[in-house]
């Protein structure tokens, strides 16, 4: 009986303390509890304040588990090209969620930046505009104190102004995930000091009226495909009869709500594994039928129907002049002239950097 007692009074505190927060745990900026991975970096007094000084790199707590509740720290930098952030449910090398400042796109559209890495591509030809940008003005030079809130698969940022969050993103990539910590910054110089994160599940979100993107009308969008194993680009060749490419397309995928399908879950990018074939069927009753499809892709596609090749495009970074970004949307489009029956539509997509994905809609 009183081993009965003990089992029950233990379950009782398990369940009295599951979902309760945790205290706020401050972070020693030291050797002995990061792993940097970086071309520069120092451990030094700077503005008042200890800080980790990083440089093309990236420094990952060395024992940390988040999920839910907040991430704060404060961060100072020049006004060079940068990518300065910090990286949260971190699963492994290449697969986490990051936020990060732009600070030579101060006070435009995409100061900063939510992006998902998986298979160690980052995504942000992907995902671009409302709920993963945010304009903002930053002081160079001065140091500026950020917060994440994040439960469940939604986060909003704050900058100094911690009443007013500044980005809010509805649908973090990775799901609900426990994960790692730690901070990235790319190119130029940054400076990293009091780190705190708190885990609870009762963290507040406050209520926003911008979009949320998984609620937008969906009409006409191909919710899912048939993708094939990664190969090579130099494959496709010259190819213009699909059959002539003998690739099989068998694994099925579902796009995001917004149409996105993100390729980088099917294989990491390298120069054997840079190009999937994704496929989709339209049936027509009629046949003698002309439908307009509208679509996007990162970073070049060959687009072929019932197997002819009819369309070729680059949208890579700074394929068409030096500021374009190669951003994803349904900004290109074709008039398929269907068969009676079933037609086959197969989107050949070949990655570089920045996001492998692919979407496409009827536009009627």
């Amino acid at each position: 009986m009183k081993t009965t007692f003990k089992i029950m009074m233990v379950l009782i505190l398990v369940f009295a303390t599951k979902g309760q927060a945790q205290k706020e745990i401050s972070v020693p900026l030291d050797p002995k509890t990061l792993e940097i991975d970086a071309n520069e970096h120092r451990f030094e007094a700077y503005k008042g304040k200890t800080a980790l000084y990083l440089k093309n790199g990236r420094a990952w707590l060395k024992d940390a588990s988040f999920k839910n509740g907040t991430i704060e720290y404060d961060i100072t930098f020049g006004n060079e090209r940068n990518f300065a952030g910090v990286h949260f449910h971190i699963q492994d090398a290449n697969n986490y969620e990051e936020y990060y400042l732009r600070p030579h796109q101060s006070g435009n559209p995409d100061a900063m930046q939510y992006s998902p890495v998986i298979n160690g591509n980052a995504a942000w030809q992907l995902y671009h505009g409302e709920g993963y940008w945010s304009p903002f003005q930053f002081t160079f030079g001065e140091w500026m104190h950020v917060k994440l809130v994040i439960r469940e698969n939604k986060m909003q940022v704050y900058i100094n102004d911690m009443e007013n969050p500044i980005l809010h993103v509805t649908d973090l990539k990775l799901g609900e995930k426990s994960g790692g910590l730690g901070f990235g910054s790319f190119l130029g110089g940054t400076h990293y000091a009091n780190l705190t994160y708190q885990n609870t599940d009762d963290v507040a979100l406050v209520k926003s009226e911008e979009n949320d993107h998984n609620k937008e009308n969906r009409s006409g969008i191909i919710s899912s495909y048939e993708v094939s194993e990664a190969f090579p680009s130099k494959k496709l060749g010259g190819i213009t009869v699909l059959k002539d490419l003998n690739i099989p397309v068998e694994r099925k995928m579902k796009a995001e709500a917004s149409g996105i399908l993100n390729l980088s879950k099917v294989s990491p990018v390298s120069e054997d594994t840079n190009t999937v074939l994704a496929k989709f069927n339209i049936s027509s009753n009629s046949g003698d039928e002309t439908k307009r499809l509208e679509f996007g892709y990162s970073d070049k596609v060959k687009v072929f129907v019932n197997g002819k090749l009819v369309y070729g495009g680059d949208n890579s970074f700074r394929s068409r002049d030096y500021r374009y970004l190669g951003s994803m949307g349904f900004f290109d489009s074709i008039h398929l002239n269907l068969r009676k029956g079933n037609n086959e539509i197969t989107f050949a997509v070949t990655e570089r950097m920045g996001g492998w994905g692919v979407m496409a809609r009827l536009s009627d």
